[in-house]
């Protein structure tokens, strides 16, 4: 498959890195430190400008199978992208940071003619989202049309799970616990293994089931919530929220930007102020929110208005962070979850560039996790131990008629089953060949 990148950046460099080798890769970038780092890599690096015709050209764009926009620049990811679909590109992906451009997260079949857009800045929102309508969740992934859920929750000192072997959970018929998470290790849960504080579980089910494990892993309905900056992100996230029974406050410093906040959000708070002003947190009582996003541009500042929050009182904080390299640092010193951008556009690509038909493709702690569809006869009525999968994968889950099923060695595979495979970026392709 020929694949051409326009941007060596943080996304561009590491599609190009996991894509090159299996891939005829070409990679545009006008930036001279970021086209030297691209000769580390085994693909074809061609500089200047990704907007440039004759740059397009060189890079034979006409004969490309998918041409990724991913610069930070998104009138040249929109100009490159109509240009490169008009010299033959088969697929286009374009990302663009500004909303202006699309009004969500994720837009396929635009009618300029791009084949998928991407607005990372209102995916993360629209993750904030939906990991505030389940408490105690780390990430949400919908699978199935949204029918069934994998969610990974972090099980706290106090929760009822704690301490209890996975038998002597109470959890519904149509939920499946399929992996556990613990410091760097990766455990497939039986029936006596214990659940220990820490843990991170990732949890496939019905999305109505899912519901019900609030209350297994001791996590307060949210109700108040609070949220520190009122640009894109923020303000989407607000948006969202009013439809529900939450209370939501959120906080800004700039009194225009406070201004036009009051116009589009009717139920929401507006306070304006410095979000590191303790006496400010104090009297508008963040201890008490039950979460706390912090969504400014700033790393840092994201950073210090968590833990802040937290030593208020806040029970969790949510922050966003610009720098990938951020993300494990955050959450080790005290944000229990940190979310970056640039991860939703990667995961997204990578999701368009496997040769079978995956529905989706998530990323947790890691590893991989593929919902493969079982067209191929000569799988079907097959027992799961009788199918050779790589070393590292395993089959989490069985969606059969929008009903979870526990996956067992003696499990048989019926033809139009989903299953749910865990594994690691690097076996996906074993496992697509094991299901082609």
């Amino acid at each position: 498959m020929r694949i051409v990148i326009a941007g060596a950046g943080e996304v561009g460099y590491r599609l190009a890195s996991s894509l090159a080798g299996r891939h005829d890769v070409y990679v545009i970038e006008n930036n001279p430190s970021r086209y030297e780092s691209l000769l580390k890599l085994d693909v074809e690096a061609v500089f200047g400008n990704a907007a440039n015709i004759r740059t397009l050209k060189s890079a034979n764009v006409k004969d490309t199978d998918i041409f990724l926009a991913v610069t930070g620049n998104d009138e040249v990811n929109l100009l490159s992208g109509l240009a490169a679909k008009k010299l033959g590109a088969k697929i286009v992906i374009v990302r663009v940071e500004n909303p202006e451009y699309v009004d969500r997260p994720i837009v396929r079949n635009h009618p300029m003619g791009y084949d998928v857009i991407i607005c990372p800045q209102l995916a993360l929102a629209q993750e904030v989202t939906r990991l505030i309508s389940i408490p105690g969740a780390v990430e949400v992934v919908s699978f199935s049309g949204g029918n069934v859920e994998m969610v990974e929750v972090q099980v706290s000192e106090d929760s009822p799970a704690s301490g209890k072997t996975i038998r002597d959970l109470n959890v519904p018929r149509n939920v499946v616990i399929t992996t556990i998470y613990r410091k760097d290790e990766i455990i497939i849960p039986r029936g006596d293994t214990e659940i220990k504080p820490g843990d991170r579980i990732a949890l496939v089910g019905k999305t109505e089931d899912i519901e019900k494990v609030k209350d297994l892993f001791g996590y307060p309905i949210f109700k108040r919530v609070t949220i520190f900056g009122g640009g894109t992100i923020g303000c989407y996230i607000a948006r969202v929220l009013e439809r529900g029974r939450v209370s939501v406050k959120l906080i800004e410093s700039k009194e225009e930007r406070c201004e036009e906040l009051c116009e589009h959000l009717k139920k929401t708070k507006i306070v304006c102020g410095d979000a590191t002003d303790i006496e400010l947190l104090t009297e508008e009582e963040i201890g008490k929110s039950d979460i706390v996003v912090a969504t400014t541009e700033s790393d840092e500042r994201n950073l210090l208005i968590s833990l802040l929050s937290k030593s208020l009182g806040a029970k969790m904080a949510i922050a966003k962070v610009e720098n990938s390299e951020y993300v494990k640092l955050f959450e080790r010193v005290g944000v229990d979850i940190a979310l970056n951008p640039r991860r939703v556009t990667y995961v997204e690509v990578m999701k368009l560039l496997r040769r079978m038909k995956i529905e989706t493709l998530a990323e947790i702690e890691g590893a991989a996790v593929v919902e493969v569809i079982v067209r191929n006869p000569k799988l079907s009525n097959k027992k799961l131990r009788d199918i050779v999968l790589p070393k590292n994968s395993i089959v989490g889950a069985v969606v059969r008629d929008n009903e979870c099923l526990i996956p067992r060695g003696d499990t048989e595979i019926r033809k139009g089953d989903r299953l749910l495979v865990f594994t690691t970026w690097d076996e996906i392709e074993e496992v697509e060949k094991v299901f082609e």
